[in-house]
């Protein structure tokens, strides 16, 4: 029986390097399939190039501010 994916997909066409397909064919099971495997790859590396930018990101809690300087009382 066929598994369904976490996330919904959409379909798109991937040209691969020569012998680089049939690589994936020899070293994953025909139950996975090379499309799983190239899916969770691409899939990780955007989680990864997400993760890197949401740590460059400053937060405001990390600011050193003095909100008292300058107010005349």
């Amino acid at each position: 029986m066929r598994r369904r994916e976490d996330h919904k997909l959409q379909k798109c066409t991937v040209n691969l390097y020569d012998g680089d397909y049939d690589k994936l064919m020899a070293w994953t099971s025909t139950r996975i399939g090379a499309a799983k495997i190239i899916r969770d790859i691409v899939h990780a590396y955007v989680r990864k190039i997400e993760e890197e930018a949401a740590q460059r990101i400053p937060l405001v809690r990390n600011l050193d501010l003095d909100l008292g300087e300058g107010l005349d009382e």
